[in-house]
């Protein structure tokens, strides 16, 4: 069974990220930037993690051969466990970004020329 360390991971990452940046003609840190939370492409990759969440849900745990196979069971489940973690990460990223005050009226924050 394939499992990678952290440190096999992180190797990944930035050679994926290297990757992504030259494909764009871009720097990593500039890639950064233009995928950051808030952006287009954030909500995309949000979004993508939403949709595969959902097939694995309903194409893979709800398959009789996952579901008559408790290890191919139990993989499915964790596949379903990591994109759900991954999801509520990024929208926490994403509503982490907002400050208290977005969304309320002026006066509702004192913020009158009156003073």
């Amino acid at each position: 069974m394939l499992e990678s360390t952290d440190i096999e991971l992180e190797d990944e990452r930035l050679k994926q990220l290297d990757i992504l940046a030259e494909e764009r003609v871009m720097t990593p840190p500039e890639l950064m930037v233009h995928y950051a939370s808030g952006s287009f492409g954030f909500h995309e990759a949000v979004h993508t993690a939403s949709i595969v969440l959902d097939l694995v849900d309903d194409q893979l745990l709800q398959h009789p051969a996952i579901a008559g196979n408790s290890e191919w069971f139990r993989l499915a489940a964790r596949a379903s466990e990591a994109l759900f973690n991954l999801y509520q990460a990024m929208g926490a990223a994403q509503v982490a970004g907002h400050t208290a005050d977005e969304g309320k009226r002026p006066e509702d924050l004192n913020a009158s020329n009156d003073d």
